[in-house]
Parts: C-alpha cells; sequence; structure tokens
C-alpha cells in the first residue's frame, strides 16, 4: 500500500475527502474547532494525530478555497 505522504498512515488517509467545488477539488481533512463546529482544513497541515483546529498550525481551508465565495451564506442573520 502506498500513501502520498511518507508519514501517513491508512487511518489518515480514510479521513482526506476533496472540496465539493468543481473548481477546486483541493484535499481537505474535517477537525473540530474549540467550541466543537467543523472546519475543513487542507489536508497537507494536519498530522494523523491531530483532531482539534489550531490556528498556525493548521490551514483554514476557507482561506486557501479558488471557490470559496460560492459557499458563503448570505444574509442568515
Amino acid at each position: 500500500m502506498s500513501f502520498e505522504e511518507p508519514d501517513t498512515t491508512e487511518a489518515h488517509e480514510r479521513r482526506i475527502t476533496r472540496c465539493k467545488s468543481s473548481g477546486c477539488r483541493a484535499r481537505i481533512i474535517w477537525l473540530k474547532t474549540a467550541e466543537g463546529k467543523n472546519m475543513p482544513v487542507d489536508a497537507d497541515s494536519v498530522e494523523p494525530e491531530d483532531e482539534i483546529y489550531e490556528h498556525g498550525q493548521h490551514i483554514s481551508h476557507w482561506g486557501t478555497c479558488k471557490s470559496a465565495e460560492q459557499f458563503r451564506r448570505r444574509g442568515s442573520r
């Protein structure tokens, strides 16, 4: 079995999904924030044992997504 990253595990690879935007399709992993909400994070910034989003360690996919605008909620507040 081969993995893209040498220090990854099979369980870590199974956590990786793709951004739903056809214009992006980046590899992401969903991590929990300190408040318990789900956040998409660029998979390359996540270590196999990471479960909680940490600013400065992980890269939020909202900041790197080529199509982030299509996922923004409008007028929901």
